[in-house]
């Protein structure tokens, strides 16, 4: 048994955005597919317990997670262009969705697609409601996808990259009307990318994942200014900085470990700077060292709370 996500937990309250961080591989899709049983097999929920309002997800049946799917939990897909269905007008398949779970008139439901899509900032929401994915830019299929994820006010919103293909000026436009509609909404907000400026720009707290754990969770502010896993600070260290064209990029070298096979210690050790023998003596545990900041890592969890601070900042 592979297990691509194993012993992840954590929290999403309404009106704040969690963001999951981590590299390709890390688990980060996997976890929210298996929150809306879009696992597909031979994949599957070997065991834990996920919540929404007190209800216990995985006691549904298959037909309840269908209603609850776009309702109360809705997900904003990675590439609008093959989530979308090439088919069908835009119009159409906004409607849809309205028609599906609120059992409004068609007529009202048009009228509804329109406001959507204009709250998404698209001009001429008239036009665009009749017009095919392909007729549309990168951008503006991004903003269909948000409005037909919006569009039944859901309690929870799970954007998977949401604007990896598109050019910073656009993505900027986008992360902007995210920002207010999340606003707007206050739904609780998952957010998943490897984009670290987005990070800053929309969450609340962040969850760093590394081959399909929780290696570090706190919040924003306190995991860009007090990185404690080394995982977490080689990220940061990787990002590229305007007005620093003499500093050299510093990559994170090396390869995740399979996960057909994890060691029986810390699967960030042969990439880890900071590596001693200590690191050797089993996985590391997610544990809480200063309050609301957690971090799996055994040089991190046996320092005196002092030296984890100091060591953060130096």
């Amino acid at each position: 048994m592979v297990k691509a996500v194993n012993g992840v937990s954590f929290d999403v309250k309404s009106g704040r955005t969690l963001a999951i961080v981590g590299e390709s591989g890390s688990g980060k899709t996997v976890t929210v597919l298996s929150l809306l049983g879009l696992i597909d097999p031979p994949g599957k929920i070997v065991s834990g317990e996920i919540y929404l309002d007190g209800r216990n997800l995985l006691g549904l049946s298959r037909e309840e997670l269908r209603r609850l799917r776009g309702k109360d939990m809705a997900l904003v897909f990675q590439d609008p262009m093959t989530s979308l269905n090439p088919v069908f007008t835009i119009g159409t398949q906004i409607t849809e969705t309205l028609i599906c779970h609120m059992g409004i008139a068609g007529a009202e439901a048009k009228i509804e697609a329109i406001e959507m899509l204009k709250r998404v900032g698209l001009p001429h929401p008239e036009k665009i409601i009749k017009r095919y994915p392909f007729q549309l830019s990168g951008g503006q299929r991004q903003r269909v996808m948000i409005a037909l994820a919006l569009s039944m006010n859901p309690r929870v919103l799970i954007a998977d990259e949401p604007t990896t293909a598109l050019d910073v000026t656009v993505q900027a436009q986008i992360l902007y009307e995210m920002r207010q509609l999340i606003k707007d909404c206050r739904a609780g907000v998952i957010l998943i990318t490897h984009d670290l400026g987005v990070v800053a720009e929309l969450a609340d707290e962040v969850a760093v994942m590394y081959a399909g754990s929780i290696v570090e969770y706190g919040d924003v502010y306190e995991i860009f200014d007090n990185p404690l896993h080394p995982y977490t600070k080689a990220l940061l260290k990787s990002i590229p900085r305007l007005g620093t064209k003499d500093e050299v990029l510093r990559p994170v070298l090396g390869q995740p470990p399979s996960l057909i096979d994890l060691p029986g210690r810390c699967a960030f050790l042969p990439r880890c700077e900071h590596g001693a023998g200590g690191c050797r003596a089993g996985v590391p545990s997610l544990e809480e060292i200063i309050p609301g900041h957690a971090v799996a890592c055994h040089r991190v969890i046996t320092a005196k709370p002092e030296e984890v601070t100091l060591r953060a900042l130096a």
